[in-house]
């Protein structure tokens, strides 16, 4: 199939206004859209800046905002993106400044990242050779929740496309509120109540304004606002 990629531009000079072009290709069956760049830098335009890494949906390199929305390019297929014009829009993703192109500077996300401390400080009070019960003292939506927490590829979709966080920079984000919610929740963890402080702190999880834009997007069915909430939740219990 003929398909227009509409791409906007953005040039690395500092204050250069973007602009939009238009790149026509023919689409192979099972094209995906990263394919679809690919074809275009190679034989179209070798200056077009766009980042990919494992074309498999696993490392999450490839988000960008495909015809509004925040998605993988390597996961979304040319034939269900292409509207009946045949054209595909595509921009960087939201909430981060852009370096060239598709590509942004990714430094607002991990910076709150790190806030999290998103590692397992783990309780050395437990006997090495005592076994872990994940599923204890969790209800059964709960330990599905914390497993769907290591899904996260931190894509940075679910960041692009909150519209608290485009409101209110001081909220974390859903990506890091999950990353609180997986440490918590392990029963493996020595600082489940500096955590709970710092989720239940200014610019945590109850900052969420829940317009659920973080659901929809994540290509891993994470589900960031159900921890949200459960995080709500069990910080409220805590009082």
């Amino acid at each position: 199939m003929d398909v227009t990629f509409k791409i906007k531009r953005t040039p690395p000079e500092r204050g250069a206004e973007p602009w939009w072009q238009e790149f026509r290709l023919k689409a192979e069956p099972g094209m995906a859209v990263l394919a679809g760049l690919y074809e275009i830098q190679d034989y179209q335009d070798g200056t077009l800046a766009f980042r990919y890494s494992c074309r498999g949906a696993i490392c999450g390199s490839c988000a960008m905002r495909i015809n509004g929305v925040s998605a993988l390019a390597c996961k979304t297929q040319i034939s269900k993106a292409a509207g009946e014009d045949g054209t595909i829009v595509l921009e960087p993703l939201l909430n981060m400044p852009v370096i060239r192109d598709l590509v942004v500077d990714q430094e607002p996300f991990f910076e709150e990242m790190r806030k999290t401390r998103p590692w397992l400080v783990e309780d050395h009070t437990r006997k090495p050779d005592e076994p872990v019960d994940y599923a204890a003292n969790k209800s059964a939506q709960e330990y599905d929740q914390w497993n769907r927490s290591a899904y996260c590829i931190r894509c940075q979709a679910c960041f692009s496309d909150c519209p608290k966080r485009q409101r209110d920079p001081g909220f974390i984000g859903p990506e890091a509120c999950v990353e609180i919610y997986k440490r918590v929740y392990d029963p493996r963890e020595a600082e489940t109540a500096a955590r709970l402080k710092l989720a239940g702190g200014k610019g945590g999880v109850f900052d969420c304004a829940r317009y659920g834009n973080c659901v929809k997007v994540c290509p891993k069915d994470v589900r960031p606002m159900r921890a949200i909430l459960f995080l709500q939740k069990k910080i409220e219990g805590e009082k």
